[in-house]
């Protein structure tokens, strides 16, 4: 049995292709924002911030407490219950809010294996395009575990565990 081929074949094939690829990004998109969704919602987490031409900062979160070290002292942030799920759900309001979302490979960080995702983020109310960033999502845990920017040349790293409250 001959197969038969069409002058239409080729774009037949392509769109197959872009749909699958499409579909991957789908998925790809949906495990990145699940990952910050599940920030959201930790009880507690510390993450440390490095920016080009900024000294470090450190913020702490338990519950619905938010702590942060801009420089040599703690300040405790007031904020109302339900704060990071909102702030959360503003800067990533959805799966699809997200653009070229694709895995680019795996790495341990800090003892913890994780997958490595690309994307870029929604455009921030009154503020520009973001470029694409990166983030590394625990394995085990499917939460981030480090970010990085190279736009904004930012590099963050979380931690889950034996997180206390800093005294202010």
């Amino acid at each position: 049995m001959r197969a038969l081929v069409t002058p239409f074949a080729p774009a037949v094939v392509a769109v197959a292709l872009l749909a699958q690829v499409q579909g991957v990004q789908a998925n790809d998109c949906q495990t990145i924002y699940e990952a910050y969704e599940a920030l959201s919602k930790a009880p507690a987490y510390r993450q440390t911030m490095a920016f080009a031409g900024v000294p470090p900062m450190e913020l702490i979160a338990i519950g619905d407490a938010i702590y942060m070290k801009p420089g040599p002292s703690w300040q405790k942030l007031p904020v109302d219950p339900g704060t990071r799920a909102s702030m959360q759900k503003q800067t990533m309001p959805s799966a699809a809010a997200l653009k070229d979302c694709s895995r680019v490979g795996t790495e341990t960080v800090r003892g913890q294996p994780a997958t490595i995702y690309q994307y870029t983020p929604p455009p921030m109310e009154g503020a520009g395009p973001l470029g694409p960033q990166r983030v590394w999502i625990g394995t085990t845990s499917g939460l981030p575990l480090r970010m990085t920017s190279q736009q904004e040349t930012t590099d963050v790293n979380l931690f889950y565990e034996n997180v206390v409250a800093p005294i202010p």
